[in-house]
C-alpha cells in the first residue's frame, strides 16, 4: 500500500530524464482509470453526462427553457416531439425541473436530419427521463423498450431490451438506449434514412405520424426532459450511463383505493374539507337543500375554491408513485345555477410539492333539478397535495359562478402493479357525465342506404389512409348501395361518422358499444377479414387516447367464406369515447379489411349497413343491446335461455307465432330463463322497449333483414 502511495506522489511530477518505461506507463494506467471513473454514472440532471463524444454529429433537443447545458459545437438542436392522437404530451414540474409527460400510449420523437443514419448501422438514444414506477413493471422489472423504426408500409420495432434497473428513484435520470437501423429486404435500405419513400403528411421526418423513432407503447406517465440521436458511442456506453443514484424508500402503497366524507349521512372515511379562512377556503353547512323529497345536508363554497385532506395517509404516501386519481362530487344540479362550472384546480405532481393544473373540461350544471355525481380523472396526481400538510390530499377544486352545494365528496387512487385493487376505478358510480343516466342522449344510429335510412350515421371522411367508395355491390340479383375501400387506393380502412352528437357529447365516460355490419361475403375474397380496428378511449386519465383492437373478446374479426350473399356481423368494444379516429366530429371507431391469404393487396369489401347500440351502464336506458343474439346453455338438467339488458324474452310454438312475454326485466345486466314445459319445441325472442323518436332522425329498423 505505502508503495502505491508513492507512485500517485511521483506521478504528480513532471517524468525526471531517464525515466523507466514501465514507470510512466503504469502513471498513464492510473491517470486513464480515475477518468474512465469520473465518466460513469450517476449524472447530474444540469448537464450532458460527461461520458459524451464531443466530436460526434449529434441531434438532441432539451425541453426544459431553464436548462443551461454545456453542448459541444458539433450537435444540433432540431429534434422535437410529435403529437397528436395516440402520441400526446404534456408540461410538467418534477423535482424543480421541467419536461413533458406522455399522456397516451406512444412518445414519438423527430429529427428532420433522419437522412443522415442512412448508413448507420446501430443509433444511440440518450434520454433524461424522470425516475418513477411507470418505467417498471408491477413486479419491479424494467417496461420493455421498443422504438418502431421506418415509414408505413416498411416498418419494424427495433429493441432496445428492458428499461434499467434503479431509476425508480424520483429523480431526474440519464439513460442510454441502443437499437439496430436494420436493413429493409424488401427495398435494400435501412429503416431509418431511406429517402426513396414519397413526403407524405405522417412521415416527413422519416417514420410515422410526424416522428422518425416512436417508443412504443409506453403509456401515459413517462416524463422526459431531454432527448439526443447519435451514433454508437456518441454518448458511451450504457454500462457508464446507466448508473442511477439510489432514491428513498417509501412503503408500499396500500390495499385500499376510497377515501369520502358525507355530510348528509353525517360519517367519513379519512377525508375532510378544509374550512379555513387563512387559506381562502371555506364553506357553510346548510341542511333542506335539494328537490322536494330528496332534501339534504350539505355544504356550499364560500370562497371558490375547495381542499380536500386525507386523514392517517390512508391512501398513502407524498413518495409512493403519483397515480390517476378519481374525484367524485355528488351535488345539487340547481335549476337556478344552470351555467355553473366547477373542477380540479392545481395538484402536486412529486412529493417536493411541484405543482400542475388540470387541464381537463370542468363540468357545468344544466340546472336538470337532480342530485347528481360527477367525476373527474387526474393523471400523475402526488399525495403531497397542495397545502394539506401535515395531511396527505389530491387537487383543489376550483368553482366559477356560484357554488352549487355538495353533499359527497370522494377521493380514490387507481391503483396499478400487484396492488390487490390494480385497475379498478375506486367508485364507478361517480360519471363524468352524469346525464348518460338520464334521457338526453341517445343509444342506438343506422346507416343503411340500400333502404334510405340514415339514423344519425352517415359515410365517414375519404382521405388520407381511409379513401373510400360507395357503390353498388352484391350478388346480381341483390345489389346494394354500399361503402368500402377505394380499389386501388392501398388502404384498407373502413369509417363512418356520427351524426347531431347522437350519443351525447364526446366528453362522457368510456361507453359499451356493440355494432352490427352488413358485409358482401364476396366469393373472390374467401380468408379475407373484417373487424374494429383503432378507436379512442379515455385510458383512465381523463385524458382520450387512440387505442387498437382490445383484448379478447372483442378482437374477434369475421372471415370470409365466399358464400355471394350479404352477412351479418356483430363486434362489441367495452371502452369507445366517440372523438373518434381521422373522423371528425364524432366517431365510434375504424374498421379494417385484411387479405385473404396468399394475397398482399387490401381487401375491398362492401358494407351495407351499419348499426351502432349504446349500452349504458345506468339509468333508464340501462343494458339495452338490441343487436345481440339470445344464447342457449344446456346443462344436465336445464336449458337455458341468456340475454344481456333490459328486455323482454318472449316466445312461440312456431316462427309464425303468436309470440307471449314470458319473462322481462329492467335495468338487469345479465338475465337467464328456464323454460318449463320440457320436450316441446319452442322459438324465442327478444322485445326492447321502444326507441324515443325524439332521439332519432330515420326510421329506427329498416326492412331488409
Amino acid at each position: 500500500m505505502k508503495y502505491f502511495l508513492f507512485l500517485i506522489k511521483q506521478s504528480c511530477k513532471p517524468p525526471a530524464t531517464g525515466t523507466p518505461f514501465f514507470f510512466t506507463a503504469m502513471v498513464m494506467a492510473l491517470l486513464s482509470a480515475t477518468t474512465l471513473k469520473a465518466q460513469t454514472g450517476p449524472f447530474s440532471p444540469s448537464d450532458w453526462p460527461a461520458s459524451i463524444d464531443t466530436n460526434a454529429v449529434v441531434d438532441y433537443v432539451v425541453i426544459d427553457p431553464n436548462a443551461s447545458f454545456n453542448t459541444p459545437q458539433s450537435w444540433n438542436n432540431v429534434l422535437s416531439l410529435a403529437g397528436g392522437g395516440d402520441q400526446t404530451f404534456t408540461g410538467i414540474t418534477l423535482g424543480g425541473l421541467f419536461g413533458d409527460q406522455t399522456t397516451a400510449t406512444y412518445l414519438n420523437i423527430a429529427d428532420p436530419n433522419y437522412a443522415n443514419y442512412a448508413n448507420v448501422p446501430v443509433i444511440d438514444i440518450l434520454l433524461q427521463v424522470y425516475g418513477n414506477g411507470f418505467l417498471y413493471t408491477g413486479s419491479g422489472n424494467g417496461v420493455s423498450v421498443s422504438f418502431l423504426e421506418g415509414q408505413v408500409g416498411h416498418l419494424i420495432g427495433a429493441s432496445a431490451g428492458t428499461f434499467p434497473p434503479g431509476a425508480d428513484n424520483a429523480q431526474w435520470n440519464w439513460v442510454l438506449f441502443e437499437i439496430t437501423n436494420s436493413i429493409d429486404s424488401g427495398t435494400g435500405f435501412r429503416y431509418v434514412g431511406d429517402t426513396s419513400y414519397a413526403v407524405t403528411a405522417g412521415g416527413q421526418f422519416g417514420g410515422v405520424n410526424g416522428g422518425t423513432l416512436r417508443w412504443q407503447g409506453i403509456g401515459p406517465g413517462v416524463a422526459i426532459r431531454a432527448a439526443a440521436f447519435g451514433p454508437q458511442g456518441a454518448f458511451g456506453t450504457t454500462n457508464q450511463v446507466n448508473v442511477f443514484a439510489s432514491g428513498s424508500v417509501c412503503a408500499p402503497e396500500p390495499p385500499v383505493n376510497l377515501t369520502y366524507v358525507d355530510f348528509n349521512q353525517k360519517i367519513t372515511n379519512y377525508l375532510t374539507v378544509i374550512n379555513d379562512s387563512s387559506l381562502g377556503e371555506t364553506y357553510t353547512l346548510q341542511s333542506g337543500v335539494g328537490p322536494a323529497g330528496d332534501l339534504r345536508t350539505a355544504i356550499q363554497s364560500t370562497s371558490g375554491l375547495m381542499n380536500f385532506g386525507i386523514l392517517s395517509n390512508y391512501l398513502g404516501l407524498p413518495c409512493n408513485t403519483p397515480r390517476t386519481m378519481e374525484v367524485g362530487l355528488e351535488f345539487y344540479d340547481d335549476p337556478a345555477l344552470a351555467g355553473t362550472s366547477f373542477g380540479p384546480s392545481q395538484y402536486a405532481t412529486d412529493a417536493q410539492g411541484d405543482l400542475a393544473t388540470f387541464g381537463g373540461t370542468p363540468y357545468t350544471l344544466t340546472g336538470s333539478g337532480l342530485w347528481l355525481k360527477a367525476a373527474f380523472f387526474i393523471p400523475s396526481v402526488d399525495l403531497e397535495g397542495v397545502g394539506t400538510t401535515p395531511l396527505t390530499g389530491g387537487p383543489t377544486l376550483v368553482i366559477n359562478g356560484t357554488a352549487p352545494f355538495i353533499d359527497r365528496v370522494e377521493i380514490g387512487v387507481i391503483r396499478a402493479g400487484t396492488n390487490a385493487l390494480a385497475g379498478l376505478t375506486p367508485d364507478p358510480d361517480y360519471y363524468m357525465n352524469p346525464l348518460i343516466c338520464e334521457t338526453n342522449y341517445g343509444y342506438y344510429a343506422e346507416w343503411d342506404p340500400h333502404d334510405g335510412v340514415t339514423n344519425n350515421l352517415d359515410v365517414g371522411n375519404s382521405g388520407g389512409d381511409q379513401n373510400m367508395v360507395v357503390e353498388m355491390a352484391g350478388p346480381s340479383n341483390d345489389r346494394r348501395l354500399a361503402e368500402a375501400p377505394a380499389p386501388g387506393s392501398g388502404n384498407n380502412n373502413i369509417q363512418f361518422a356520427l351524426l347531431n352528437e347522437a350519443f351525447g357529447p364526446s366528453l362522457q365516460d368510456n361507453a359499451r358499444v356493440s355494432m352490427l355490419l352488413t358485409y358482401y361475403d364476396d366469393p373472390a375474397l374467401v380468408g379475407a377479414t373484417l373487424g374494429p380496428n383503432a378507436y379512442q378511449t379515455f385510458i383512465g386519465t381523463g385524458i382520450s387516447s387512440i387505442v387498437g383492437a382490445p383484448a379478447p373478446p372483442y378482437n374477434v374479426v369475421v372471415t370470409l367464406a365466399g358464400t355471394g350473399q350479404w352477412k351479418d356481423a356483430y363486434f362489441e368494444l367495452p371502452n369507445v369515447n366517440f372523438n373518434g379516429v381521422n373522423q371528425g366530429p364524432q366517431a365510434v371507431c375504424r374498421f379494417e379489411t385484411g387479405p385473404p391469404p396468399g394475397s398482399s393487396k387490401p381487401a375491398v369489401i362492401y358494407v351495407s349497413r351499419i348499426r351502432y347500440d349504446v349500452i349504458r351502464p345506468c339509468g333508464v336506458f340501462e343494458g339495452i343491446n338490441m343487436l345481440q343474439s339470445i344464447s342457449i346453455t344446456n346443462t344436465i338438467t336445464n336449458l337455458n335461455i341468456n340475454w344481456f339488458g333490459t328486455a323482454t324474452l318472449q316466445s312461440a310454438p312456431t316462427l309464425t307465432g303468436p309470440f307471449n312475454n314470458v319473462f322481462s326485466v329492467t335495468n338487469t345486466l345479465t338475465n337467464s330463463y328456464t323454460p318449463t314445459v320440457a320436450n316441446n319445441a319452442q322459438l324465442f325472442r327478444l322485445l326492447y322497449p321502444a326507441y324515443p323518436q325524439y332521439l332519432s332522425t330515420s326510421p329506427i329498423y329498416s326492412a331488409t333483414p
